[in-house]
């Protein structure tokens, strides 16, 4: 991941907002995060499994055993899509806003993975954006991440994955 990358993710001011997920309780299973510098511009990318799903809406939530993807778009500051995967990377590791420094992304995005299988709790819920040019605000889907304090099976779940997927043990890749 590029220093450009980890800088506007850390200094961007924490928010909800995320794509793919549809309106639902969520809990995710982190499989992958990494940055991307596409033709749309640079992005943070989160690939979750879906492990439970719950309704919220009238619409059917996204399915367990579904792996989706968590975009945000880092390239535009003034759309804060640093601040909302942010706020994921907050979430995912019960860290504070200013625990959140470019070192602390590197963790998470790069060969050691320190995200990989962690358990992290979103609700998605329709979002109105604020009227624009006298068109109607449009709608899109907000995220609420939560902390997932793992238990100790889960815990031991998580380090046989790492283990099979060749990645170090929780503790050394948060070192």
């Amino acid at each position: 991941m590029s220093n450009a990358a980890y800088a506007r993710i850390a200094t961007a001011q924490a928010a909800v907002g995320a794509q793919y997920l549809r309106s639902g309780r969520y809990r995710l299973e982190v499989q992958s995060i990494r940055t991307k510098d596409g033709f749309k511009g640079l992005s943070a990318i989160a690939e979750v499994k879906v492990v439970t799903s719950e309704r919220t809406q009238a619409t059917e939530p996204t399915r367990p055993g579904l792996v989706t993807s968590y975009v945000e778009n880092l390239s535009d500051t003034k759309k804060n899509g640093g601040g909302r995967f942010k706020a994921f990377l907050m979430a995912l590791a019960g860290a504070e806003e200013h625990e959140v420094t470019p070192g602390f992304i590197a963790k998470f995005t790069e060969a050691k993975q320190a995200g990989a299988f962690l358990l992290v709790d979103c609700e998605v819920f329709p979002k109105t954006l604020p009227e624009k040019d006298g068109r109607p605000g449009k709608v899109i889907e907000g995220y609420r991440w939560s902390n997932v304090s793992p238990t100790d099976a889960e815990l031991a779940a998580i380090e046989s994955k790492r283990a099979t997927a060749k990645l170090p043990p929780l503790t050394d890749a948060l070192a």
